[in-house]
């Protein structure tokens, strides 16, 4: 298996950057190359949870059913394939006293066979999860000042 990660810190808690991560309508948002990113069933959170994923890798539509297998609110969160491609993605979440958070994502996966002759592939992926991963911080960062404001003007 492939394996890559990366962290940023996020000036919000933990709690905001959780609830972000763990809200499948806004993953498509920030996620690069995912497309949709729907539940299975009546389950939208935690574990056990099913999610139908849609990505775009270099060009082509891959689809995959998604099982949250670990939640533990404002801490981890990790999702396998079940079908599809085989990846295991987990996300991370270290607060600080100073209000930062420490968001490490990481990517375990199998390359389908066409795409093991894309040159370059696992740096495409790395760049992706650090894309994605500044998109979680300016949406994050974007919600906490809007609350913030929001209670400030009360």
């Amino acid at each position: 298996m492939n394996r890559a990660e990366a962290t940023i810190t996020i000036n919000a808690s933990a709690e905001e950057c959780f609830e972000v991560v763990d809200d499948h309508d806004k993953t498509p948002r920030f996620m690069v190359g995912i497309k949709r990113y729907d539940p299975v069933g009546a389950k939208e959170r935690g574990k056990g949870a099913v999610f139908l994923t849609v990505a775009d890798i270099a060009g082509r539509k891959v689809e995959s059913e998604v099982v949250c297998t670990t939640w533990v609110r404002n801490r981890k969160l990790v999702g396998t394939s079940r079908t599809g491609p085989k990846t295991r993605g987990s996300w991370t979440f270290e607060e600080f006293d100073d209000g930062t958070t420490d968001v490490t994502l990481t990517n375990e996966y199998e390359l389908p066979g066409m795409f093991r002759l894309i040159p370059g592939v696992n740096g495409i992926v790395e760049r992706a999860m650090a894309q994605s991963l500044r998109n979680l911080k300016r949406m994050v960062e974007a919600e906490a000042s809007s609350k913030k404001k929001r209670r400030g003007a009360k």
